[in-house]
């Protein structure tokens, strides 16, 4: 996460199942979230389609996904070229009482994604495996599946300070108004002249 927030530019969306833990990291106006449970994915797919010119990138959990694994053949019909799908596969359900997923069992969400349609999918299990794959990701037009294996460690990321999740989506609609000139709100509304 720490070499994401360096990495994306200020105008990437990102929608994350890991909201506080990426705020923390790097507060920005583009950042949506927490979404609740197994929604990760599907909002981001949806944000993609309703801005095809803004890249999108989804920060879920194996855990996440897991709960809407249905999301993955919605994602390959859609295809959308600007989202890149992150998933920190820790192997656990760390927020629901550290229990293992299924990919502690030996479910492999790379092999889950491709069998869905989704072909450009990847897993890594370092550090520069992970940053070349998401760079390549991000210059390119076209959907990313990326699986991180990662440890589940929580001390090691600093807290953010605790936001109303109401709060959160308010300042992110603000900032897709004011980048996007599109009234959402307010749909009624007549758009200030600029």
């Amino acid at each position: 996460m720490r070499f994401l927030a360096t990495e994306l530019p200020k105008s990437t969306i990102v929608v994350t199942a890991t909201f506080y833990h990426w705020e923390a990291l790097t507060e920005r106006e583009a950042n949506f979230g927490p979404v609740n449970m197994g929604q990760c994915t599907a909002v981001a797919l949806g944000l993609a389609l309703a801005l095809p010119h803004r890249k999108v990138v989804a920060l879920d959990g194996d855990g996440n996904l897991l709960l809407n694994l249905s999301v993955l053949p919605d994602v390959a019909i859609q295809n959308p070229s600007n989202l890149v799908i992150i998933v920190f596969d820790n192997e656990r359900f760390l927020s629901g009482g550290d229990m293992p997923s299924a990919t502690a069992y030996g479910a492999d969400l790379e092999k889950i994604a491709k069998a869905a349609g989704i072909s450009n999918s990847i897993t890594v299990k370092t550090l520069p495996d992970f940053q070349n794959a998401v760079r390549q990701a991000l210059v390119q037009n076209k959907l990313a599946f990326i699986v991180a294996k990662v440890e589940p460690l929580w001390d090691e990321i600093p807290k953010a300070k605790i936001r109303d999740g109401r709060e959160v989506k308010y300042r992110f609609v603000r900032h897709i108004e004011s980048t996007e000139c599109k009234r959402i709100l307010n749909p009624l509304a007549k758009w200030p002249s600029v």
